[in-house]
Formats: C-alpha cells, structure tokens, sequence
C-alpha cells in the first residue's frame, strides 16, 4: 500500500468486490470517476456504500478468444481503490470517485452471490526505489519528450514531475508515457494476448515486483520514443543536445 494507514482490513481482502473495465488500467495515486449505470456495479456501489471500508479493485478485463463463454477474464494484479465520492443522480445512476490506494494480486474468485463479482486477493507492496539517479534520467528523458508539445503540454509534466512521492511520480508516469507512443508513430509491443498496446505496457508497468522495475521498462520506452521524434526532426537540436 502506498499509505498503510489505508490497507484495507483482513475481512475486505477476503470478499474484495471487483469492477472489471477494458479500457482502464488503475494505478496507485491515481483518482478514477466512474459513471455506473449497470445494474451488476449499481448493486456493487450499494453494497460497498454500506460498509465501514468501502474498497473496489479495478482489473483490466482480458479480450475474449473467439468462442469464449462464461465470466470474462480479468488481469490478476490490478489497483485497490476506495471510494472517496458517492453521489447519486436522479436517473438511477451513480457518480463515484476512488482513490487508488494499492495494487493486489487475486488468490481465488468466490462463488458469485450477487449481481457483481468478488475476489480473494492478498495486498503486493509498495517499494521506493532504490536507485534515485535513473529516476532522474527517467524525468529528463520525459522532458526532453514534451519539448515536441505545446506549451500548455510542457507545464503539464512539469507539474507532474514536481509529485514528491517517487512511487506515485512513477506509476503516473506508468499511465502517461504509453499514451505519447501513437502520436510519435511508434507501436508496443503487446504481452497480453489482443488487449490495446498502450493497456498492454501499463499492465506489464503494474505487474512489475518493485519501483525500480517500472522505471527501468519506462526509461526503455522513453528512450525509444525519443529516438523516433529525433529521427522525425520534431525535438529541436537545443532540446536533445
């Protein structure tokens, strides 16, 4: 957990409710606003509203092989969150907020008794990194990459560089350097099965043991797309010199 002060307890770790999406991989650190209108995660937000902890993990569903029945796979490391925002709206649906407090790896799916589907999941930790010097080339690297940007752009990351937390600092980074890759003409390469590219290296980000791990693969990938917007001519000499 980023903040152990906000592990969920024992009883929510044994019957975590899950709000699968495809589209989304959730990070510690990271706030997600959620529209829920299906009834399954209408019955869910009831349910955890009730509760003295109210936890949701988000996973990122796996895409269906051709023919696939049943329950839709999802990845087994995903983000904890707990829900800091509730307002319903006077059309049945139900506006939410979570904060990203943790990652969990699921140890088993309990038999499905409600509308939505729980799992049991043990907590993964939270590590700073080790090495804090290629941290630094990894924050140069991601400025010398939004010198290609606008302005507006460049203040951006400038803001999110200044995040004190390096574990948070690095899993922001985890979502946002994926997401520069098609704008520069680049294509990741995809570990899990047909899931999106971007969703794929995200994934591979959360999945790893330790910080220094992710920043490792993220100075990979930045180093790459760098390359590109040289080749490209769209980093001025004075950028990349």
């Amino acid at each position: 957990m980023l903040d152990e002060t906000k592990r969920p307890p024992s009883e929510v770790l044994r019957a975590l409710p899950v709000f699968p999406l495809p589209n989304v991989v959730f990070m510690p650190g990271m706030i997600l606003p959620l529209n829920v209108f299906e009834p399954r995660y209408l019955e869910l937000v009831d349910h955890v509203t009730k509760t003295e902890h109210p936890h949701i993990g988000v996973p990122l569903l796996v895409p269906r092989s051709a023919g696939e029945d049943g329950p839709q796979s999802f990845e087994r490391i995903f983000g904890i969150g707990k829900l800091v925002m509730h307002k319903p709206l006077d059309d049945g649906r139900q506006f939410i907020r979570l904060e990203g407090v943790g990652r969990a790896r699921v140890l088993h799916e309990l038999e499905q008794v409600h509308l939505f589907r729980r799992c049991g999941v043990e907590v993964l930790p939270e590590s700073s990194p080790q090495d804090g010097a290629t941290l630094e080339v990894l924050k140069a690297q991601v400025e010398r990459i939004w010198g290609a940007f606008s302005a507006d752009d460049r203040e951006m990351i400038a803001s999110i560089l200044r995040v004190e937390d390096p574990r948070v600092l690095t899993y922001i980074l985890c979502a946002l350097v994926p997401n520069i890759e098609p704008s520069v003409g680049g294509e990741t390469a995809g570990a899990h099965g047909t899931v999106r590219p971007d969703l794929a290296l995200q994934q591979r980000c959360l999945d790893e043991n330790d910080c220094d791990a992710r920043i490792e693969m993220l100075l990979r990938r930045a180093s790459a797309v760098i390359d590109r917007l040289t080749d490209d001519g769209r980093l001025a000499i004075s950028v990349y010199n």
